[in-house]
């Protein structure tokens, strides 16, 4: 192998070696995942290790997968020496963003090179938690397989816990020689898998650890602690970039266990909205910026999160701030990022930009934990997301008409309820594919070939400056009973927050009119939404109903505008409100037998007036006639006697006591519903007890039991 250097090439023999070391205090892993723009960086850190190279009490393990394009591509295993890197094998092209690789990896240091302490350092770019070289959230970047290994899906957890199992045991550190990881949500990560994590809360200087003072450290002193030499490995590497903005910090992940049971009950009684003391703290604290160009800066997103409780108003943090302390094991830092005290949290400066990435975060087991992003939601005050929408997912039918359902609870960051409808016989009166608009009237809508979801048009609003363009539909629905809008839409529109926090947007709203004067809103579109969606309303009942898309824009930014396609519109036979709840299910009870079927819908809501989309329709077929019964039940006086029989029958309704005594009749019943006093054909009370109730007709007969108590003070 040759090793790139000043002035030409250092060429270094490869060695098999046979007899690996056993019983040593430490096995260090370096995990260099440079198979991307880092490739040549990792010839100058394998330098730096091999000026020091493993002991009899240090192991040091690297594996190295450098791009296609380098001089000496693929996926490498070494054993470091001083000035020797032994092969332990040539992996060939391997993706090192794959969770089973990383696993692999770890479990072959506990494998081969078995020790007291494992030390993990993982190399590349890093990234946080967030997204960022494309849509995925990238720590480790495999260029040749076009694969990155993130944090907020669940990647980064998923390897390190398959390694420590296979390692039976924690690993003593995790380290990041990469971007940005010195943070509560990549610590809360690993916290079950390590005793420490060692790493920055910014930007990492191009030229990454220092090696050979971090391995010299430990070779000369193995059996020191953690807690001794961490301290050091932080000064060392802010005192490698003199005059440059750097930070490295270490954190006790034990620690993080106490911190996260008292930050949950703190976050929940702070949720005060657009408190000042917030804000100016949120204005003064440590901020990291993402690159090594700009400056800390308010509208950067990872800030410091042990300072900003430190400027945080109110006397009851006083605890939290002293529970915070012995997290951080060892800090160091240096210019603009003086005030950086050890770990950073997501805190995004503006409304849009927390908005735009909670529904990643929200994976995080950090935020799966702490209601850090209800903290934040109640910190911006302008909370306009819809709840996730609900859908249906199982029944129970009972012996007396009654139907017990349940629904997925739906993702929101406030509390939520549910508004749950029941319809009959939808059916489809419009059912448009964009290729035409001739049920249409359009102002500044077209057709498009350019995005569409069934071939080979959709609707298209125009993309351009001071738009009001309308698509409205020429002839009237008829929807005496109500019904169903749903369509699929394509979209990306201008939403952008100015210095001052106001919000610009170019809106799309959804309407519907009974005389094409009052428009009524069903919805408003607006944001990023490319990919196409169903979108789900119910519509309201009206002899006639008109529809329309309208596009505005203002005078600023243009994005590329709202497609629609595949619309469709269905209206019921009838349509109520069945209940609603702030449960995930739901007891009706008293349904006529219908073999046709009952179709449920249900839509969420959250304290913020958001409404969720429709649901999916979940059908249920309610087959034999519903023994009859009482309510209340049982009863204690006069009561309501539900009964169930076929519509061309007028059946007498007869009840008895156990032993066969005719108690009372009801002749000739027409309808479902019979108001009972109580008493017999003497107009006496009857007594407490169980009796049958029998439901005759010419051809239809039904029993059921009810029961009387008496109440008892």
């Amino acid at each position: 192998m040759a090793i790139r250097q000043a002035g030409g090439w250092l060429t270094i023999p490869l060695l098999l070696l046979l007899c690996p070391v056993y019983g040593t205090e430490w096995t260090v892993g370096i995990y260099m995942c440079a198979d991307n723009g880092m490739s040549e960086q990792a010839y100058e850190d394998l330098r730096e290790m091999l000026t020091i190279g493993s002991t009899s009490e240090v192991n040091i393990i690297v594996q190295v997968d450098n791009a296609a394009r380098d001089t000496n591509p693929g996926c490498r295993r070494y054993y470091v020496r001083k000035s020797v890197l032994d092969l332990l094998a040539d992996l060939g092209e391997v993706d090192m963003a794959d969770t089973a690789v990383l696993a692999e990896f770890i479990e072959f240091l506990g494998t081969h090179y078995p020790a007291s302490n494992y030390l993990l350092i993982l190399w590349d770019h890093g990234n946080g938690w967030r997204a960022g070289y494309g849509p995925q959230r990238a720590v480790l970047i495999d260029e040749s397989h076009a694969h990155m290994m993130g944090v907020a899906g669940g990647e980064l957890r998923k390897a390190i816990k398959s390694g420590v199992e296979h390692l039976g045991r924690k690993l003593t550190i995790i380290g990041f020689d990469a971007c940005l990881m010195g943070s509560i949500e990549i610590a809360a990560e690993l916290m079950p898998f390590a005793d420490y994590l060692l790493a920055s809360e910014a930007v990492v200087e191009w030229d990454g650890f220092p090696y050979d003072l971090f391995l010299g450290r430990l070779t000369a002193r193995p059996t020191s602690t953690p807690e001794e030499f961490l301290p050091e490995f932080c000064a060392d590497y802010v005192s490698s970039f003199p005059g440059e903005d750097v930070c490295l910090s270490a954190l006790d992940l034990h620690q993080l266990e106490r911190v996260m049971k008292i930050l949950g009950p703190v976050l929940q009684d702070s949720l005060n909205p657009q408190a000042t003391g917030y804000q100016l703290a949120r204005t003064g604290v440590q901020t990291f910026p993402t690159d090594a160009v700009h400056p800390p800066s308010v509208r950067d997103e990872q800030i410091d999160f042990i300072h900003f409780w430190e400027l945080a108003p109110g006397t009851g943090l006083t605890y939290l701030r002293s529970t915070l302390n012995p997290l951080i094991v060892a800090n160091a830092t240096a210019g603009s990022l003086a005030n950086a005290r050890g770990v950073a949290v997501w805190f995004p400066s503006g409304y849009l930009d927390f908005k735009s990435k909670t529904s990643e975060y929200r994976w995080l087991t950090f935020a799966d934990s702490i209601p850090w992003l209800r903290f934040l939601n109640s910190y911006f005050g302008c909370d306009d997301v819809k709840p996730e929408t609900p859908e249906i997912t199982r029944h129970r039918t009972g012996r007396r008409g009654e139907i017990r359902l349940w629904w997925r609870k739906s993702w929101d960051l406030v509390s939520l309820t549910y508004e749950l409808y029941q319809v009959t016989e939808p059916e489809i009166i419009l059912l448009d594919h964009g290729d035409s608009l001739n049920n249409w009237e359009s102002n500044g809508w077209s057709l498009s070939t350019r995005y569409f979801r069934s071939p080979a048009q959709a609707f298209f609003s125009g993309s351009a400056s001071n738009l009001n363009c309308q698509l409205e539909l020429k002839d009237p629905l008829p929807l005496p009973h109500g019904g169903l809008l749903s369509f699929y839409v394509f979209y990306s529109t201008q939403e952008t927050e100015d210095s001052t926090g106001n919000i610009h947007r170019d809106v799309c709203y959804v309407e519907c009119s009974g005389d094409r004067t009052a428009w009524q809103p069903l919805d408003s579109i607006y944001g990023d939404g490319e990919k196409w969606q169903e979108l789900r309303y119910l519509l309201p009942a009206a002899p006639q109903l008109y529809l329309r898309f309208r596009y505005q824009t203002d005078a600023e930014i243009n994005r590329l505008g709202v497609f629609i396609d595949d619309i469709r519109i269905e209206r019921f036979a009838s349509l109520r409100r069945a209940l609603t709840t702030s449960d995930t299910t739901a007891y009706l009870f008293n349904l006529a037998r219908d073999t046709s079927g009952y179709y449920f819908l249900v839509i969420a809501i959250d304290s913020f007036g958001n409404r969720s989309y429709v649901s999916q329709y979940y059908p249920v077929k309610i087959t034999s006639w519903a023994e009859p019964y009482t309510l209340p039940a049982p009863f204690t006086g006069p009561c309501r006697l539900i009964l169930d029989f076929p519509p061309e029958e007028i059946p007498d309704v007869f009840i008895y006591t156990l032993s066969g005594t005719l108690v009372k009749k009801f002749s000739r019943v027409q309808t479902r519903e019979i108001q009972w006093n109580g008493t017999n054909e003497q107009n006496r009370e009857v007594a407490d007890g169980v009796y049958i109730v029998v439901v005759q007709g010419k051809n239809f007969r039904k029993t059921g039991r009810i029961a009387k108590v008496r109440l008892r003070y």
